[in-house]
């Protein structure tokens, strides 16, 4: 099944209560010896991304797939820098706004409703194209890359934090496991870190690097794996009586894919 964008706004539109228990920073989180909770771990990934990509209060950044704005926040307060946020989900960028607003940088951040593969800014209009567990839902990786690289400075640096597919080719077995998690968060296809680094290499950007941290998130995993259990009936039904679809079953079976190695989490970075 291919989903379409406003199946994608759909989507969110149903999961805006997830915002409330899992935090601003809804993806996962980068664990390690500074973090004790997960919404210290979201803050955290969001910290480490700024940090390889060297985000400065000089900096104008476009938050690519920014949701409610999350990331696009906790740039402009941290870092003092110009944010723009773009969704494809008109309501998102009122509640981006909002919480703008109530976090005192709104002079900092604007928010836009736009397709990040197809913007409507001009060339070399941004310092730094930042997407943050987005550009896994880009129909097309490649336009994605290129649309940033046409966007970016000279010099600007391209930063992707996400999940990446751990190879090309699966068994029909393993495919089935993958997509019964991609199917739930309504993402058509990862791509692999081959991919990015080919698309990179084809624009001639520099500094192109790939670093693997599923150990980094695999806490954050395990949270909504531990959460899926509540609906333990659904799982083991559909062990035997296959399910097309049951409450929490993206999260568990994100799980199972991950420690089956199926797929992994990445950060890509490559400069213009």
């Amino acid at each position: 099944m291919k989903f379409s964008k406003q199946d994608i706004i759909e989507y969110y539109k149903r999961n805006e209560f997830g915002y409330s228990l899992w935090g601003n920073n809804f993806h996962y989180g980068y664990w390690d010896e500074t973090t004790k909770t997960n919404r210290q771990a979201t803050e955290n990934f969001n910290r480490v991304l700024a940090k390889q990509a060297n985000i400065t209060d000089k900096d104008h950044v476009l938050d690519a797939g920014c949701g409610i704005g999350g990331a696009s926040i906790f740039l402009a307060k941290n870092y003092g820098c110009k944010v723009t946020g773009i969704t494809i989900c008109e309501r998102q960028v009122k509640q981006a706004y909002a919480k703008a607003e109530k976090e005192g940088v709104a002079h900092l951040v604007t928010f836009k409703e736009m397709d990040y593969c197809n913007t409507t800014f001009e060339d070399e209009t941004f310092d730094v194209v930042w997407g943050l567990e987005s550009v896994c839902y880009a129909e097309s990786k490649e336009k994605f890359v290129n649309e940033s690289h046409r966007i970016l400075k000279k010099g600007g640096r391209l930063i992707v934090g996400d999940g990446f597919a751990s190879r090309k080719e699966y068994t029909e077995k393993e495919r089935k496991q993958l997509f019964r998690w991609l199917d739930g968060w309504i993402v058509n296809s990862l791509g692999t870190p081959m991919d990015f680094k080919d698309f990179a290499n084809a624009l001639k950007m520099s500094n192109i690097s790939y670093r693997n941290v599923t150990q980094n998130v695999m806490r954050s995993s395990n949270l909504m794996y531990y959460a899926s259990l509540f609906f333990f009936v659904f799982h083991i039904i559909d062990k035997f009586f296959p399910l097309k679809d049951y409450p929490s079953d993206a999260m568990y079976n994100q799980h199972k894919a991950l420690k089956q190695g199926l797929w992994e989490y990445g950060i890509f970075y490559a400069e213009k």
